[in-house]
């Protein structure tokens, strides 16, 4: 796959190559690169690549971190940027941009977790004008293990006003007068609509825009 390019330079948005969900601001301004740290148990037996949505669960003797794989419903924590953990088989502290699944030990897990992100991700299909300000499911596709990445993206067939539904479309990326705009499978700027930040139960209410 060809790196997605969200700075600068002309979106290469002919084809669908879906890289899960990338912050890049937030509703009142610039995203500083800030993150949060989650445990990860050494059990949890789920691959998390970058870009990946992850929640909370309890662990037992602690709070911690899983790939959340809802589609029409979800309660994300944030966006799975990387972790640390120790190898499992050199015994050695590993900072990886994915969690492997293996029975690795003492695992951090690195979450863009700011209930304000806007993220930017790929569409299945064509967006239209009055799919802005919907809401909408996602598509959870297996992430690529070779490049650590996730390959979720939204289900634009699916947008509605529905107020349970996880994603708000905010934009397409580079706003309307941007490349994105017009493309067979635009990167949209969204937010989360539904969430462990925005409050259990809480959603941002029925979209303004219906699909």
């Amino acid at each position: 796959e060809a790196p997605v390019q969200l700075n600068g330079g002309r979106q290469m948005s002919s084809v669908s190559s879906p890289f899960g969900l990338r912050p890049v601001g937030t509703l009142g301004g610039e995203y500083t690169g800030g993150f949060r740290q989650y445990p990860i148990l050494s059990s949890e037996s789920t691959r998390i690549c970058y870009g990946d949505i992850v929640k909370l669960t309890d662990g037992g003797s602690a709070t911690t971190i899983q790939k959340d794989t809802g589609t029409s419903a979800c309660t994300p924590i944030g966006i799975f940027l990387g972790c640390r953990f120790i190898d499992v088989s050199t015994k050695q502290l590993t900072f990886s941009q994915q969690w492997s699944g293996a029975a690795h030990t003492e695992g951090m897990a690195y979450v863009a977790d700011d209930p304000n992100i806007l993220f930017a991700v790929q569409a299945d299909g064509t967006v239209n004008d009055d799919d802005l300000g919907a809401n909408v499911e996602l598509e959870q596709t297996a992430s690529n293990a070779t490049l650590g990445i996730s390959r979720v993206s939204l289900d634009i067939s699916t947008t509605a006003v529905t107020a349970a539904l996880p994603v708000r479309i905010v934009d397409f990326l580079g706003g309307h007068d941007g490349d994105e705009r017009g493309s067979n499978f635009p990167i949209m700027l969204c937010k989360f609509n539904t969430g462990h930040q925005l409050g259990i139960g809480v959603v941002s209410g029925n979209a303004p825009g219906g699909g």
